[in-house]
């Protein structure tokens, strides 16, 4: 399985991105939930979700240095970080009511393998909340461009998949919305983001380029997490979100 991993840091180009994922995984998570958050990396979104179960909260992940940073980082009650293979995960049947999965099954060949895991050790009626690259926005031509990634899925090859071992499977698109809003202001912000995010100019320094964003349009260079949201029609997820985010239930 290859390794990216997300660093704790606000000043990124990904930071709101994966926050606004977790977030989203909050509108389905329980108080006393059993939650196991794989492939958890930093461990920043799992002290998210611990902070909002009083259950027990698992930040699991294959990487042993990885866990070691998260146990350095985030201290809770109900909160533990352990070395896991997604795979075989160790557990016991039914031992969880909620996974969450952002951004693991594209770094592994043995993606099935993992998901049928993922559904042995959930509860009846729990709940899996995944996300993946679409590769048909992320990598257009079929021609993967992360080097990290073993894989990736078009939105009818993923739905199938995990139509394999959950009965009912949601499928989003995860959509950067800051510039819906059609206005002079927010066009010419637009073309400003893409010159200070292309090759050349994106080496001058981050807080030069960032304050005038905020000075010019009111807003951050870099997407706040309020500046996505999750896409629910079908012909736009598959053209213009580049991660596909699934909400799949356990049979009861």
């Amino acid at each position: 399985m290859s390794v990216e991993r997300h660093a704790i840091e606000s000043a990124s180009r990904w930071w709101g991105e994966h926050i606004y994922r977790y977030k989203q995984a909050l509108f389905y998570i329980n108080p006393d939930d059993i939650i196991l958050d794989i492939a958890c990396g930093t461990g920043f979104g799992t002290a998210i979700l611990a902070d909002t179960s009083y259950g027990k909260v698992i930040g699991a992940d294959i990487a042993p240095d990885a866990i070691d940073e998260c146990r350095q980082h985030w201290e809770k009650s109900n909160l533990e970080f352990r070395v896991v293979d997604g795979t075989q995960s160790g557990f016991a049947d039914h031992y969880f009511s909620k996974i969450v999965s952002f951004e693991t099954i594209e770094h592994t060949v043995a993606y099935r393998q993992m998901i049928r895991e993922f559904a042995r050790v959930l509860e009846p009626g729990g709940q899996l909340i995944l996300s993946t690259p679409n590769i048909d926005v992320s990598s257009p031509g079929g021609v993967i461009n992360n080097p990290y990634h073993t894989q990736e899925f078009t939105y009818d090859e993923l739905k199938q998949l995990l139509a394999e071992s959950f009965p009912r499977v949601e499928l989003f698109g995860q959509r950067y919305s800051r510039y819906d809003k059609k206005s002079l202001r927010h066009k010419t912000g637009k073309l400003f983001e893409r010159l200070f995010l292309s090759f050349g100019i994106r080496k001058l320094p981050y807080p030069w380029r960032n304050g005038i964003m905020k000075s010019f349009f009111g807003y951050p260079l870099y997407p706040m997490e309020s500046d996505f949201i999750l896409e629910t029609d079908i012909s736009r997820i598959k053209k213009e979100c580049p991660v596909l985010f699934a909400v799949c239930k356990k049979e009861e």
